[in-house]
Order: structure tokens, then C-alpha cells, then sequence
């Protein structure tokens, strides 16, 4: 186990001048804002000593020569301060191209990654050594003391430096467990707080990992211990449940912030994730390996055979949308696909398994294996109800039939029926299909 840690530590860790480049590109442009009355400070992994090659980057996508996120924080008296950096940002020399981000506060991304062919306007210098690999994320933030009156969530990130930071400082090899849980739960796609993924935020990686004491511990505990309160703010679990919004404790963990009692930093956290998670920490633990912490990609045949097996459909389904790349299109693509799934339950259809991949910008793909039902029976008015029964008879291509004193009737179905059903509701769903059954 310890020589197959440390090997990967190796493999995910940055060099020391590439950590060098990351930070020098980070104060130089940090440096500029300051020269236009802005504080800013460098944030997220960086700052904490935690980051891990290709961080930030889509699960799914080739990291080779992508540039690495580096979190920068424009802190602001007020909100209506936060107005005037987009103007800014457009005036100053910047090292990378420009990017506004939609959210719940707008954000700016620099991708200093790219250096060929951008105009002099938009970048200080074309030398990728001067500037480094970096995809500068501007977060403007309001200074606040007190997280409960925080305007937005991002206004509390600098607290959450400061203290894994401080953790960190008590205990220096702590930060080599955290790249460990974060390149495992990246591999096995159990990574990142966006709505398509629900998996494990970097944050709450980094909490958990210090509060059980390293990566290996988390990897065994975390399975017996789901409500967690690493500072003890609460007297007990029940207390714990009690006092917290009942909307953020329908997740499998329930981690209080440090920084902030009442919130519950695995709000985001799905089952899905979670339960891949802890059968492939099982899996590790039982048989260490490297493979562990290779990206894995959906096994497409193996689907292919267990639908097979099951003498089931296999679909796939190409998911495009016009949203903006990230995770608004990924949510979109994958609310839309979770719809059609309930859609065909909702038709008698046995969903077997569900698999979702973002490939990034506006495309997704699903997979599905679907048990098909070609006709199904639904049940009717009971037969005393007169005019219910009218109504219910009025219904265009059903076989209406009477059993046990109700009125049923058999309707067509299948995969190809709900499929269409769905599709009238594209448009209010963002994101539209494209079926490929197998089968």
C-alpha cells in the first residue's frame, strides 16, 4: 500500500517549477489589479498546497497540455463594487484570453494555455514559459466576518483556505493524503460538486481526509460514519438533524463546515456517486493498485453484454444543448436524461441501469439498459363513476376492458414511444436526444 501511495503522489503531483510558473503568472496578475485599487488573493488548491495535475479539468477529457486552474479572489466591500472588475479586466494587460462565466455571480476565466495566435490586446506577452499552463479563474467575492450573512457562497472560500491551510501547517503530510482523495475520486468519477456529477467538492475532500486522519483512514471510516461534525459544534447527530435545513440533509453524508455550522458542505453529494465511491474503495483496499487511479472511462461492451445478458435494450443517446459550456450544460444534459429515464418507469418500462458521460462544452452521452414493455395496462375510473368513465372511454387508441370494478385499458408503449413523449418537452427542458437502441 505505502509504495503504491507514494508512487501515485509522483504521477499526480505537480514539479516544484511548474507549481513556480502557476504562482508567478497568479502574483503577476494579481500585481495588475492591485495597480487598479483591487485586492486580490490567490486561492483554492494552490494557495492550500493541495492541487493535483489537471485539476479542475473534465472527467472525461484528455488533460494532456490543458492549462491548470488557478483560483484568484477579487475581494469587494459591497456587491455593487463587484461591477466595475469586468471593466477592468477588459482594460488591463491580461496573460491569456478573456472569458466571462454564467453562475450564481458571474466569474472570469484567463486560459494563459493557449498562447498561439492571440491578438496583443488581449495578452501581455506570447512566451508560454513567461506565462505558464494556468486557466486563471477570477472569483469576485464580498468581505464578510460573519458566513451566516455571506450574499453568495463563494463569499465564505477564503475562510476555507485559511483553514485547511492552518490544518495543513499542524500537519504538513496531510496534504499528500488530500491529492490522494481527490485523484482517486477523480478516476472513478465521484469527483466535483456540479449538478451533472454530484460527487465529492475538493472542500469536502479536504475536511474529510484531515478530520479522519489521512487517505487511507477516510477510505475505511467514511463507510461506517455518515454524519460528521469535525469541529463538534453540535452536542449529537440528532441535534445535528435537527437544527440543519432539512433540504441540505437529503444526501448519503452529512459534513459540517468548519468554518460555518450550519452548513452542510456534502449538500450536493449524490447516491449514485457515493455508492461507486465506496464499492471501489472496497475494491482498493482489499487489492491496492495503481489502476485505482486511473481515469475511468464508461465501459461501453460491458453494458453492452450486461444488457444482453438481461435480454434487455441497450440505448444510446447523444444529448446536445445551447447552454453555456461547464455546469450549466452538464446539469441541463442531465436533468433531461433522468427525466426520460422516470418517464419510462412512469411507463412500466424497468430501467436496469443509467450511465452519464459529459464530454464537455455543449454534448453529453447516456446510456441506458431498459427491460421493455411494448403494451402496458392502466387503470381506469372506478365503473359507478359515470361521467369519469365517459371521459375516460373518449381517449383515442386504447382497449378499453372492465376488471374487478374498474375500468382498465391497454396502451402501446416501449422505449420508441416514451422517446417521443419526451421529445415534445425538449424545448423546455434545454437540451435535446438523439436515440440509438441496440439490441
Amino acid at each position: 500500500m505505502k509504495d503504491i501511495l507514494k508512487k501515485e503522489i509522483e504521477l499526480i503531483s505537480l514539479s516544484r517549477e511548474e507549481i513556480l510558473k502557476l504562482s508567478k503568472v497568479a502574483k503577476e496578475f494579481i500585481t495588475s489589479l492591485k495597480a487598479e485599487g483591487l485586492n486580490a488573493y490567490v486561492g483554492g488548491s494552490l494557495a492550500k498546497g493541495t492541487v493535483i495535475k489537471g485539476e479542475g479539468l473534465f472527467p472525461s477529457m484528455d488533460t494532456s497540455g490543458e492549462p491548470q486552474d488557478v483560483d484568484i479572489f477579487v475581494v469587494f466591500n459591497y456587491s455593487e463594487d463587484i461591477k466595475k472588475l469586468e471593466g477592468i479586466l477588459k482594460k488591463i494587460n491580461l496573460p491569456g484570453i478573456l472569458k466571462k462565466v454564467h453562475g450564481s455571480r458571474d466569474y472570469f476565466q484567463i486560459n494563459c494555455g493557449t498562447p498561439k495566435g492571440i491578438p496583443p490586446a488581449q495578452m501581455a506577452s506570447t512566451d508560454a514559459d513567461k506565462v505558464g499552463n494556468a486557466l486563471l479563474e477570477v472569483i469576485p467575492v464580498v468581505k464578510n466576518n460573519d458566513p451566516e450573512l455571506a450574499e453568495n457562497v463563494t463569499d465564505v472560500s477564503l475562510s476555507h483556505v485559511k483553514y485547511i491551510g492552518g490544518e495543513i501547517k499542524k500537519n504538513p503530510k496531510i496534504a499528500d493524503d488530500i491529492k490522494l482523495a481527490k485523484a482517486f475520486c477523480r478516476a472513478n468519477r465521484c469527483y466535483g460538486a456540479e449538478g451533472y456529477a454530484r460527487g465529492f467538492s475538493g472542500y469536502s475532500l479536504e475536511v474529510l481526509v484531515i478530520y479522519f486522519g489521512g487517505f487511507v483512514k477516510f477510505l475505511k471510516r467514511i463507510q461506517k460514519k455518515r454524519v460528521i461534525d469535525p469541529l463538534k459544534y453540535f452536542r449529537s447527530e440528532r441535534e445535528i438533524l435537527s437544527e440543519l435545513n432539512a433540504s441540505k440533509l437529503n444526501c448519503p453524508v452529512v459534513l459540517i463546515d468548519p468554518t460555518y455550522k450550519y452548513r452542510n458542505i456534502s449538500a450536493g453529494l449524490g447516491l449514485e456517486s457515493f455508492e461507486r465511491f465506496i464499492d471501489t474503495a472496497k475494491k482498493f483496499l482489499k487489492s491496492p493498485s495503481l489502476k485505482f487511479f486511473e481515469k475511468k472511462d464508461i465501459d461501453i461492451e460491458e453494458i453492452k453484454k450486461f444488457a444482453k445478458s438481461r435480454k434487455a435494450k441497450f440505448i444510446e443517446i447523444d444529448l446536445k444543448t445551447d447552454r453555456q459550456d461547464g455546469d450549466i450544460a452538464g446539469t441541463k444534459m442531465k436533468k433531461f436524461l433522468d427525466f426520460f429515464a422516470k418517464e419510462l418507469v412512469r411507463k412500466q418500462q424497468k430501467v436496469l441501469r443509467k450511465e452519464f458521460d459529459y464530454l464537455g462544452g455543449k454534448k453529453a452521452k447516456g446510456y441506458l439498459v431498459v427491460e421493455e414493455k411494448m403494451e402496458i395496462e392502466l387503470r381506469g375510473p372506478s365503473v359507478g363513476l359515470e361521467e369519469a368513465v365517459k371521459n375516460f372511454k373518449k381517449a383515442k387508441g386504447r382497449k378499453i376492458f372492465e376488471r374487478k370494478n374498474y375500468w382498465w385499458c391497454k396502451e402501446k408503449s416501449g422505449v420508441a414511444e416514451v422517446f417521443k413523449l419526451v421529445g415534445k418537452v425538449e424545448g423546455e427542458m434545454g437540451a435535446r436526444m438523439e436515440l440509438g437502441i441496440g439490441d
